[in-house]
């Protein structure tokens, strides 16, 4: 198979060079994100000036809120700040709408919705990012059709998502989701402390093997203020390995439709990428927490980096930036310094690491809501720019200022506590949105912090390098519905028992678990996809 096929992309290197051309910006043009109450009339059902009779009581609009468990010190609820005012006051005033918000954890957002689905109990509007779950829901007939209401009153919605990420929402025929429109695609980027290096005289790691021995170097030598407390490699779970992982597959003996197909197990060449992180387990240079806190404590990394005990981490690509944690390691140790890297090769020099497809979280209405019209009605006023621009940003002059048509967030406390979560209440984007039409634009607003600009393009540029996009099939998978939560629960499993697996019982310890996997719906799921691939692209 040859490396270069249909799945490997350079759409977002495209994008990048006008990243990087437009990163040096730094002129104000005296441009203007509208502040709460100053839009103009659009004509749009939920313009933020229109006209209404606010004739009888309001209807109150649930709406789904991820609860990430890292309000900042001193920051107010997330269910009562600035965006939720500016909602309310912007959107649901105007439209005689009380806008509740309904945290879920995020830690545990598909099962409580699960819980909240089955008992007729979930908010009017609400969403995930896992795909056999919206398609277990249309199996079970507990979506609203959403296609007819789009039409009427998400004009401004279809023009920022466009017609190809709308489509990864439709199911049977049918536009059953609204997909979030990603702005950027890299999933993730490796980070390291490059001040470790310099004290220890130590190059960037460009290779798999130079990262394992900085690694071995990083836990002998302890630099900075790490001391005992030192962690080589942190943030270890399934999703942040998947760049090491990738290295290891034998891309020439793996087509589309296995790589589409087959559960990451059976791939060639997995089980040697994780006898290599079982060897940096079993040497110290992995966290040693990570059983414990992996898909639960999101904010361990975090801290641990705060507190510079972490050398290296593969992060979601700019994360340290948008989440606000860069700007906090910078506070506690004025000497330390991390930029991205791009350290995991094939034998044959090629970087692979996993792409977002177009869409991102998938937004939904419950069957048994009644305020399906009003659902759209708020998207769609999410959608429009003078919206879009204060629930990314905040408020013009105090978190961020416009500059060349691009909104930059200002280094202040107000900014820190106000926009640490603003995806979440911008919820049909994934990434920081200027224009439908000048893609430049959104890629230089992702790139907007002055004092973290070099970092962030770094970051862009090395999470997209020989990315890697699986096929997309659009036939529902039965047996993925099936046992989606059981195989999920068994690949977190297998990937604790395999990487803190003693080395002597590793093989033992792989071909058990892999087997058991393949028994309790693996190879179920994987002959449905071969079958529904082949239909596909026959």
């Amino acid at each position: 198979m040859k490396f270069m096929t249909s799945r490997w992309t350079t759409r977002t290197m495209s994008v990048l060079l006008a990243a990087a051309m437009i990163a040096g910006c730094s002129s104000n043009s005296g441009g203007g994100g509208e502040s709460a109450g100053g839009t103009t009339n659009t004509g749009n059902t939920g313009s933020n000036k229109e006209e209404t009779t606010n004739a009888g009581p309001p209807i109150t609009l649930r709406v789904e809120l991820f609860d990430r468990n890292n309000t900042p010190a001193g920051a107010p609820p997330i269910t009562d700040n600035f965006m939720t005012q500016y909602v309310q006051k912007n959107f649901g005033e105007p439209n005689n709408i009380k806008v509740e918000f309904v945290t879920v954890p995020r830690t545990q957002e598909v099962e409580k919705l699960n819980v909240l689905m089955a008992a007729n109990q979930a908010p009017d509007l609400v969403y995930t990012y896992d795909k056999p779950t919206v398609e277990k829901y249309v199996k079970d007939g507990g979506l609203t059709d959403l296609g007819p209401l789009i039409e009427q009153y998400g004009q401004n919605l279809k023009q920022v998502l466009g017609e190809e990420v709308l489509q990864y929402g439709v199911f049977d025929g049918t536009q059953y989701a609204i997909p979030a429109r990603r702005v950027l695609l890299p999933q993730s980027t490796t980070i390291i402390r490059k001040d470790w290096l310099d004290e220890l005289s130590l190059p960037l790691p460009t290779t798999t093997e130079e990262f394992y021995n900085t690694m071995k170097a990083f836990k002998e030598k302890k630099p900075g203020k790490s001391g005992d407390n030192v962690v080589p490699y942190g943030h270890i779970d399934p999703f942040h390995l998947v760049p090491l992982q990738y290295s290891f597959l034998d891309w020439n003996n793996i087509s589309d439709e296995d790589f589409y197909a087959m559960p990451d197990w059976l791939l060639p060449g997995n089980k040697e990428g994780f006898r290599f992180m079982n060897k940096m387990y079993n040497e110290g240079l992995m966290d040693p927490d990570f059983p414990l806190t992996m898909n639960k404590d999101l904010t361990k990394f975090q801290k641990d980096l705060i507190n510079g005990w972490v050398g290296a981490g593969t992060t979601n690509t700019n994360e340290p930036v948008y989440q606000g944690y860069l700007a906090e390691v910078y506070k506690a140790d004025p000497n330390a310094e991390l930029v991205a890297i791009d350290p995991f090769n094939t034998p044959d020099g090629k970087y692979p690491k996993a792409l977002y497809s177009p869409n991102g979280l998938y937004i939904f209405v419950p069957k048994a809501s009644k305020n399906a019209e009003a659902v759209i009605k708020y998207l769609d006023w999410m959608a429009m720019p003078e919206n879009i621009i204060p629930l990314q940003n905040g408020i013009e002059g105090e978190t961020y200022e416009m500059v060349d048509g691009v909104p930059v967030v200002l280094d202040n406390d107000q900014a820190r506590q106000t926009l640490y979560n603003y995806p979440d209440y911008a919820v049909i984007l994934n990434g920081k949105f200027v224009s439908a039409t000048d893609e430049s634009l959104n890629i230089a607003a992702n790139a907007s912090e002055p004092d973290h600009k070099e970092f962030t393009v770094e970051s862009i540029e090395k999470g997209s390098k020989d990315g890697v996009l699986k096929p997309r099939v659009s036939t529902p998978i039965e047996a993925e519905i099936k046992y989606a939560t059981t195989l999920k629960e068994k690949a977190d499993e297998i990937f604790v028992k395999v990487i803190t697996a003693k080395p002597d019982d590793f093989d033992r310890i792989y071909e058990a678990e892999v087997q058991d996997y393949m028994k309790i719906g693996g190879q179920e799921v994987m002959d449905e996809k071969r079958k529904a691939y082949q239909a596909e692209y026959k």
